[in-house]
This record gives structure tokens, C-alpha cells and sequence, in this order.
């Protein structure tokens, strides 16, 4: 519509309902004149527009002097105008208020949603550079299921894997959870959640009665056995599988009265645990290629045994007490199997010395004795075309070299030792002094001790005959296990 036609339209319709309140006096003429200013105020014409509306019409009407009106009335005509204008301002004004507030509210949730997406994201990226890149299997199943119950702020928890041989799930990592539960807990499939969750391999967000049929997002009515009367469950709980079916559970649980858990927390666990499994299967297939290389080890090592009776049993006990000293020392999973494969291996260059040579009961002569320190040579040069996934060569080699340079094959002293070596020449010497051998009988363990105590600085690195020596002392109840070679 043309504007100006539109304008003298408005002059007009306002001009009528004036005239009629002006000619009437009543109250609910006079209210249609506010009316009118709030509905041109929400058609957007402005209140400067409206003013002078009103006063070309008491201008109009006026000059007609056959109609003469008080001007008292004309006045509360203007004010009720006014009032029009201004309550809608108000009005306008309380809504914007109110939407400003409502705004506010929506981009502080909108806030918080995407803090809880950016750190979701973030955990999910750390869960899967930890298991992508990690074969320490304890490590990363810590790390997983510590970020799992961080993320998902619950009060308990537990991650179970599958014992095939006893067909239980038994807890492998926990929060919240008392040891005597930890210990006794073993799930048959099919009782209790998660060992539905184990024969199903759905995952399930539980909220309510365990005692009656629980209602559950993912498959509708189940039964929930072995719990309390009366029990209340608010869970979430998501398998652990991999190509072969299911190996394990994680479950988290909030308290009753706690925000039950979502279907995108059911999403973020049930990715998690996919990552986590995978890295069980990876570590798990890298432990049977480790025990297949060991394996043929121990083949090596029996031949060279049979070789020396005296020696049968030797490197079991150097690996025994190697291993156990480079836990004390809290090297790396990877360092501590480096020097497990290297102190297995460490005498397998003496196949090329004489048997004579080794099972002679008396003492060496020069010539015997040049041909016995060739022995780490000897390993080197067996073991060199091998590609081992350890740096076991390096330690091999060394084994034999003192602390004050005086040893052999390099005549390398001190820090130019590779630590390895270091701490297998302290379990070789122990080993070798405790044992029966074809020249002399065993040595008892404190004499044992005395006589690493007169090396020490001179054969041996002194601050590891020290550590050695506590470990022996304080019999740590796990400080000689056999790591993977049990």
C-alpha cells in the first residue's frame, strides 16, 4: 500500500475514534484511543509519529466551529494516549528484560554443553593415543578406566575381564570399592548387571528397583539377579569386545538420587571401552609373539645347559634377580623386559666354548681362560642377525665389563656401561656365588652379600650393589617373580 495513502488512513481512523470519545465523554471510547497507540506501536510507527497524529486530528476538529469540547477532555484524550504509548514501552521494555535474562541462561547451558563436549572429545583422544600406542596393558587400562570415571562423574566403579578358564568376570581395575569386594567378586554370565551386559553384549543404563524387573533403554524389562530387596540401581554398564566376542565390562554407578545416566554417556563409555578392548586384543596378541620369542630362547639356553650341568638353572636365577632389581628401580615396562630377554640369553655365546673347558673342576689356565672371555663376543655375533623387538645386544655385550674399567670385551668403565649390563652383572655375580659350580660349593646368602660389598666400585656399580643388597634384605614379597617368564 502506498504510504502516504496509508498515513491519511490512520489520520482518519484515529480522528473518528477521537471525535466519538470527544462526543461521548465515555471511558471506553477514551481506553480506544490507548488501544489504538499500542497497536501502531507494535506496527512499528514510532511515538513522535503518533503525537503528531493526535494533534493533526485535535487540529482538524477544532476548526469545525459548530463542535466546541472541553478542553479538560481534550487533555485526558492526550494523556490516555500517552499512557498507551508508554505502558507498551514498559511493556516492550520487561520483555526485553526478560529475553535478555532467557538469553543469558541459554548461552551459559550452551556453554556448558560445549565444555562437556571439548572435554569428552579431549578424553576420547587421550583414550585413543594411550591405546593406540601402549602395549603395557596394566598402564593403559588404568589410565582409560580412571578417565572413563572422571568424565562420567561416578561414585563406583569397576572394569572386569573374562577368566575363560573359570568362566567369571573378575575385577581388574576399581573405584570406590572396598578390597574384600574387589577379591571376592567373580560374575557368572547372566547375573547381576554385568554379567547380563557379559551374555548379551548390549549395553544397558539401569535406573530403579533392582529387586523387580528393571526397565532398561536398550532392551526393554529384565530381571536383575543377586541384589538386595529394596535395592536401588542408577548404572550404566557397556562390554568390552573384540573379534572373538566379549572379554570384560565396564560398569559406573552414580548414587540413587543422582542425575540418572544418558544415552550420550552410554555413546562416550560404549567408544571408550571399543578403544580399550582393542588395546587388550593388540597386547594380548604382543604377549604370545613375547612368549613365542621366549620360547625359542629358553630352547637356546636349555642346549647351552646341557652343555654344563653345573650351570642348568643359571640364567633362571640371573633373570630372577635381574628383573627384580630393575623393578626395584622403577624402570620402564619396556627397559625392565629388555633386560629379562638379555639376562635369559645373557651366556649363550659360551655353546662356542669347549665343554671341557666349562665343566673343569680345577682351575683355568691362561689359554681356558682367554677362550671363556670371549664368550660375550661370541653371544654378539650369534645374536647380531636377529632382530629383536629389545635392545638385548647392547647389554649382552657388556655384561662382563667392570666398574673400573678393568673388565672385558671393551674395557668400558662406569657411566659408559649401559645400565642394563650394569644390573645384570650384580644378578650374574650373586647368581654365580650362590650356586654350586664344578671348582667350588655354593656360598651362603650373607657371605654372598659380604663379597658384593668388597666389589662394589671396583666390579660392580656401587649404588646398584646398594639396592640389591636392601632387596635381598627386606625379601619384598614379589621381588623375585619371573615377570613374564612365569
Amino acid at each position: 500500500m502506498n504510504k502516504v495513502i496509508y498515513e491519511k488512513r490512520l489520520d482518519s481512523n484515529y480522528e473518528k475514534i477521537l471525535r466519538d470519545y470527544l462526543r461521548t465523554g465515555q471511558k471506553k471510547d477514551l481506553y480506544q484511543i490507548e488501544k489504538f497507540s499500542k497497536e501502531l506501536m507494535k506496527e512499528g510507527i514510532g511515538p513522535e509519529v503518533i503525537v503528531e497524529m493526535h494533534l493533526k486530528a485535535i487540529k482538524k476538529i477544532n476548526k469545525n466551529k459548530k463542535s466546541t469540547y472541553p478542553r479538560k477532555t481534550i487533555n485526558e484524550s492526550f494523556t490516555l494516549l500517552m499512557e498507551g504509548i508508554i505502558n507498551y514501552e514498559m511493556a516492550c521494555q520487561e520483555y526485553l528484560n526478560f529475553r535478555k535474562e532467557d538469553y543469558l541462561t541459554e548461552i551459559k547451558e550452551l556453554n556448558r554443553k560445549l565444555s562437556e563436549k571439548l572435554e569428552e572429545m579431549t578424553i576420547l583422544y587421550e583414550t585413543a593415543r594411550l591405546t593406540s600406542s601402549s602395549l603395557d596393558l596394566d598402564e593403559m587400562l588404568s589410565k582409560a578406566f580412571n578417565s572413563a570415571v572422571k568424565i562420567l562423574n561416578a561414585e563406583t566403579g569397576s572394569l572386569m575381564l573374562f577368566d575363560p578358564e573359570e568362566e567369571v568376570l573378575t575385577i581388574k581395575k576399581s573405584y570406590g570399592l572396598n578390597e574384600e569386594i574387589i577379591r571376592k567378586t567373580r560374575v557368572k554370565k547372566g547375573e547381576t548387571i554385568v554379567g547380563l551386559v557379559a551374555q548379551s553384549g548390549k549395553p544397558l543404563i539401569i535406573h530403579g528397583r533392582a529387586d523387580l524387573p528393571v526397565r532398561c533403554t536398550q532392551t526393554g524389562i529384565l530381571p536383575i539377579k543377586g541384589r538386595k530387596k529394596y535395592e536401588k540401581v542408577n548404572s550404566i554398564c557397556v562390554p568390552l569386545k573384540t573379534r572373538k566376542g566379549v572379554i570384560g565390562v565396564v560398569n559406573l554407578n552414580r548414587k540413587e538420587d543422582d542425575n540418572p545416566f544418558t544415552e550420550d554417556n552410554l555413546k562416550l563409555l560404549f567408544t571408550m571401552a571399543d578403544f580399550a578392548a582393542s588395546a587388550i586384543e593388540n597386547a594380548t596378541l604382543y604377549q604370545n609373539l613375547h612368549e613365542s620369542y621366549l620360547s625359542i630362547i629358553r630352547a637356546l639356553v636349555s642346549a647351552l645347559e646341557l652343555k654344563d650341568s653345573h650351570t642348568r638353572g643359571h640364567s633362571e636365577s640371573v633373570t630372577r634377580y635381574a628383573v627384580a632389581l630393575a623393578e626395584r628401580l622403577k624402570l620402564s615396562p619396556q627397559e625392565i623386559e629388555s633386560i629379562e630377554v638379555a639376562a635369559v640369553l645373557h651366556d649363550i655365546g659360551k655353546i662356542g666354548v669347549q665343554e671341557s673347558i666349562l665343566s673343569k673342576p680345577g682351575k683355568l689356565d691362561d689359554e681356558e681362560w682367554k677362550e671363556v672371555r670371549q664368550h660375550p663376543e661370541f653371544s654378539y655375533k650369534i645374536l647380531k642377525e636377529v632382530n629383536f623387538p629389545w635392545d638385548v645386544k647392547p647389554i649382552i655385550y657388556a655384561h662382563h665389563e667392570r666398574y673400573d674399567g678393568k673388565g672385558y670385551p671393551a674395557g668400558l668403565k662406569g657411566e659408559k656401561i649401559p645400565l642394563g649390563a650394569k644390573i645384570l652383572a650384580v644378578a650374574d655375580t650373586f647368581a654365580a656365588m650362590t650356586s654350586d659350580r664344578a671348582y667350588r660349593k655354593e656360598l651362603s646368602k650373607e657371605a654372598a652379600i659380604e663379597e658384593l660389598k668388597r666389589v662394589a666400585g671396583t666390579q660392580l656399580d656401587p649404588e646398584l650393589v646398594k639396592v640389591f643388597i636392601e632387596m635381598l634384605i627386606s625379601k619384598e614379597k614379589n621381588s623375585f617373580k619371573f615377570s613374564m617368564l612365569r
